[in-house]
């Protein structure tokens, strides 16, 4: 006589950070990736936290399997709810049922989780409803600022007294000053204070750098539009500088105002034959948000592939699909106008102005690859760090609306980040020993602007941050 032994299941659990809270879970699931030609997939437990969609399966309670590297905040079979891209279900009858049969998480990793039909009918019902709504409630619906995991994790989280730090943050008056004096800018540009409490615009950080003809009341009288804001000086002298532009829709009186001010500035910028300026008007030279946004979304399906023979029938003609994107283009065009800009500077000695409606996209985009090629420090990477948080962060990129980190509109969503992302990566790619970081490093970085616990991108400004 033959006796089975009944296996003896190990009770996995997941491994929650400060401020996470289990939601709901399924047993019974199971885990299926493209490169496996067997389809068998991986049986296991899905579980959806406030952060998180963690598949555990029995390597999950071992430690003999750890590698000797891994994240310390998300697993090999964790996905982030930020992360969550399409929520799809696949009926196995024509039966009309109220949830489907299998359901599937398309996320940014390519994964997919499958759940399968092995419960008894009520707790299958049960369970695949729970976990179904579950994920799509908790990553798709539209949520509040503050039902983001980052306040969870913030306040049950110990406070970092790290002191290694070496980013610059630019909140204060002195982190401005001492980049006037590394760039040895400080001879024709000023730090100012006049934004203090917000009282120009909300839209502005606290303290930023004008040229030293611009007075205080011209910023509060104009709520800092139209004034020529600093970004960096170059070793002769020549200036990098942004600008939002005035509404176009304006009275005479107004318009005419605005022209007479904005001539003054320009004046005091442009000493010919010594000091010239080139405005350049980013949102007629340079591809619409709009464009950006539909390039990439072409682009991100080319990686949506089901199986094999998908893969193998678009494989043939991979190059010319990866051009009808358009991503490529754009990305092209962007270095394009940065290397000009950065000649401007060079070669000609002219002051550089450039100008967006609010000079937080595009502007952060030129602004941040030209110093990129022309300051070394801003191929260290502590000085790419400071690059990001004194152009895009302290500058006032909408990192809330471009991610839709909020799941609201569609509307206002627009990859500028990561497409300064993909253009440093291509000069990484053609002159690695210029950098102190490689293309991992800028892959960890793109990989953190979905991950709820670094406030840096998820704001849309300095002032949302700080209230």
């Amino acid at each position: 006589e033959i006796h089975i032994k009944e296996p003896i299941e190990k009770e996995v659990n997941p491994h929650l950070l400060p401020g996470e809270l289990l939601l709901c879970e399924a047993s019974t699931v199971y885990k299926y990736i493209q490169e496996d030609a067997s389809n068998r997939g991986t049986c296991g437990k899905l579980v959806c936290t406030n952060f998180k969609i963690a598949f555990l399966d029995d390597d999950s309670a071992s430690d003999d399997n750890e590698p000797q590297f891994k994240n310390k905040i998300v697993g090999e079979n964790d996905i982030t709810l930020q992360c969550v891209d399409q929520i799809y279900g696949a009926l196995q009858s024509s039966t009309s049922t109220k949830f489907p049969d299998n359901t599937f998480c398309l996320f940014k990793g390519i994964l997919s989780y499958e759940i399968h039909d092995v419960f008894k009918i009520s707790k299958e019902i049960e369970n695949k409803v729970f976990i179904y709504n579950g994920i799509v409630h908790h990553s798709q619906t539209p949520k509040l600022l503050k039902r983001l995991f980052l306040f969870s994790y913030a306040s049950a989280a110990p406070n970092d007294t790290d002191g290694r730090n070496q980013t610059v943050m630019f909140d204060t008056l002195e982190d401005w000053r001492d980049e006037l004096e590394r760039t040895k800018g400080n001879v024709k540009y000023k730090a100012v204070t006049t934004n203090e409490g917000y009282r120009v615009s909300e839209k502005l950080p606290l303290y930023f750098v004008v040229p030293i003809c611009v007075s205080e009341e011209s910023i509060l009288k104009y709520q800092g539009r139209g004034i020529p804001i600093w970004c960096w000086s170059s070793h002769n002298g020549a200036a990098l500088l942004k600008m939002s532009a005035f509404p176009k829709e304006q009275d005479d009186s107004t318009s005419q105002m605005q022209k007479a001010f904005l001539d003054g500035i320009y004046k005091t910028i442009s000493k010919p034959p010594y000091e010239l300026l080139k405005m350049d008007d980013l949102s007629s030279s340079l591809p619409s948000l709009q464009d950006i946004q539909t390039a990439y979304t072409r682009f991100k399906q080319l990686f949506l592939i089901d199986n094999s023979t998908d893969f193998w029938a678009t494989d043939v003609k991979w190059f010319s699909l990866l051009e009808s994107t358009n991503w490529l283009e754009i990305i092209r065009r962007v270095l394009k106008k940065a290397i000009e800009i950065a000649e401007c500077l060079e070669r000609q000695h002219t002051n550089v102005l450039l100008i967006e409606e609010s000079a937080t996209d595009l502007c952060c985009v030129i602004s941040s690859l030209v110093q990129v090629m022309m300051d070394s420090y801003s191929r260290t990477k502590s000085g790419f760090q400071s690059l990001i948080q004194k152009e895009w962060v302290i500058g006032g990129h909408g990192f809330l609306d471009r991610c839709n980190h909020l799941h609201k509109s569609d509307k206002e969503e627009a990859p500028v980040f990561l497409l300064l992302l993909n253009c440093v990566w291509q000069l990484v790619q053609q002159y690695p020993p210029a950098f102190e970081f490689t293309e991992t490093y800028l892959t960890v970085l793109s990989d953190s602007l979905y991950v709820p616990i670094f406030s840096t991108f998820f704001f849309n400004s300095q002032h949302q941050k700080d209230t």
